[in-house]
């Protein structure tokens, strides 16, 4: 912002000399012939060079990714606490992008997606801070005093509570029930007076009554008048007593977190692809930047979705191919909106042409649909694995189980066992539920033209499912001891369509890429 004297104003200041502070620190540790000098070079460069109606198959997150690579960013990412708040970053450069629409850098758009960038949302950064990664599975990390709103602290105790801002004015719902209390279904229950001293006295009573063996009030100038009651009288430190006070043995209750939930597709398969993956994207949190291949997926299993829910409801007559290009398109807007990264025109018309090659392939067998995506769980020891069944089809009490895959039929061994083993959990918790066995298991190969092709029975015998809750167990066992070491270097086209090839690469993990 430009002040009346052609300055900037206070705000953009300060995030001009952050910026201005940080390129000097950048020239000075890291100036030519250092990698990360030379390939910030290069980028401008080429960028720059761009001519008007010219594209760069890149995004503000590729970007990100390919720093990851470079020295000090590749160091950062090796430890956990930095690699996490680089992974909230991910997520943030994500939702800029979403907004701004900058689906890919071109020279029609890189100088307002660079004003965009500093200007708004790196200046929004700067001025309204973001708080560092804390664990949710660990809120309460031992030997943290933890530091909470009182809203947050409903439902706990602690063996000591400290209340502060007791000195501190708060707000209440007053003005809002003024306003609003003319549409209201009950008459008021409160004088309009006395709104705000009730307000504060459920408020405080919330944090007075947190404490099992202490608490500790405090203010840093005279409290409000309606804490007379409770402030008069109290011993006041320093003298409240500290050799009593270093008698008192405080025990903490333990806090046994729940049980966390594993996922068939989502985590067992992701870490079994690559572990590196599973750590970044699963562990760590990261936002992916290159997502057409889930894109693509999502589309073909929410379209076919779609048209088993139109069978549930007793419209398979009404199904034809303009109404499921109709719910195809609009499944594509939706995903649009989304945070995957979309496809292109022909990869498109692919995923339109597996769906319908779907439904006109299989009308016969739409009448014996029972249910579509089915979630199913199951608990384990130390975990619950969760899951998810694309759909269910039964007739004369028979029970069938089909799962989608958006490829043609694979021959890779690994993956057929990894596609036996899931469907044959999902058919044991499935027996469990319904009191009897599925017959058949399926995989549909929706990239297949001949339905003879797309269809594969998968054997189901109670030695597979001992099998397979082993298999699951032990990769379990792993992701939660922490360990993402990649023992075996994934295919090359896991590795292709990865952010994290660049940094992969240069720590030698994986051979033969380049950015």
């Amino acid at each position: 912002m430009v002040g009346g004297r052609g300055e900037l104003s206070g705000a953009a200041a300060d995030l001009a000399a952050y910026v201005d502070a940080g390129l000097v620190e950048l020239a000075r540790g890291y100036a030519p012939p250092h990698p990360l000098a030379l390939a910030l070079r290069g980028w401008v460069e080429r960028i720059a060079a761009l001519a008007e109606d010219e594209t760069l198959d890149m995004r503000p997150a590729d970007y990100f990714y390919r720093l990851l690579a470079l020295e000090p960013f590749s160091d950062a990412a090796r430890s956990e606490a930095p690699a996490r708040n680089l992974a909230i970053f991910s997520q943030l450069l994500n939702v800029f992008q979403n907004y701004y629409h900058y689906t890919v850098v071109t020279g029609a758009n890189h100088e307002a997606l660079r004003r965009h960038l500093f200007n708004s949302f790196l200046r929004l950064l700067h001025d309204g801070g973001i708080n560092e990664y804390e664990d949710p599975d660990q809120p309460f990390p031992r030997g943290h005093v933890q530091v909470m709103t009182i809203h947050q602290a409903k439902g706990l105790e602690f063996p000591v509570v400290v209340v502060g801002s007791l000195s501190v004015r708060i707000a209440t719902q007053k003005q809002i029930d003024r306003e609003l209390g003319a549409f209201y279904h009950r008459p008021p229950f409160e004088p309009e007076k006395r709104i705000t001293a009730f307000d504060r006295m459920r408020l405080h009573y919330v944090a007075f009554s947190r404490p099992q063996n202490l608490l500790v009030l405090t203010a840093h100038e005279p409290p409000k008048d309606h804490f007379a009651p409770v402030w008069q009288g109290l011993p006041q430190w320093p003298y409240a007593g500290r050799e009593q006070l270093a008698r008192q043995r405080f025990i903490s209750r333990p806090r046994m977190p729940a049980k966390k939930s594993f996922s068939f597709t989502g985590d067992v398969n992701v870490y079994e692809t690559c572990p590196r993956q599973f750590q970044f994207f699963r562990e760590y949190d990261f936002t992916p930047s290159r997502s057409a291949v889930i894109f693509f997926g999502l589309l073909v299993h929410q379209a076919i979705e779609e048209i088993h829910r139109i069978v549930l409801d007793g419209a398979l007559d009404a199904l034809t191919e303009f109404r499921i290009r109709e719910l195809f398109d609009r499944t594509f807007r939706f995903l649009s909106l989304s945070d995957v990264r979309p496809i292109g025109d022909a990869a498109r018309e692919s995923a339109f042409r597996q769906v319908m090659n779907y439904f006109r392939q299989n009308m016969e067998q739409m009448r014996r649909v029972i249910q579509t995506e089915v979630d199913v769980s199951f608990e384990k020891e130390g975990y619950i694995l969760t899951g998810r069944v694309d759909l269910l089809l039964g007739a004369d009490g028979r029970l069938e189980l089909m799962d989608f895959k958006t490829s043609e039929r694979s021959t890779d061994p690994r993956l057929l066992e990894s596609c036996r083993d899931q469907l044959c959990t999902y058919a044991h918790i499935l027996e469990r539920r319904h009191g009897k066995r599925p017959e058949r298991l399926y995989i549909y190969w929706t990239a297949e033209a001949d339905r003879a092709d797309a269809l594969m029975e998968i054997p189901y015998t109670p030695e597979h499912v001992e099998a397979a809750g082993r298999r699951f167990d032990a990769v379990v066992a792993r992701i939660q001891s922490g360990h993402f070491a990649v023992e075996r270097s994934p295919e090359r086209k896991v590795c292709k369509e990865c952010d994290l090839k660049g940094l992969c690469a240069a720590e030698g993990v994986i051979r033969g890429f380049r950015e």
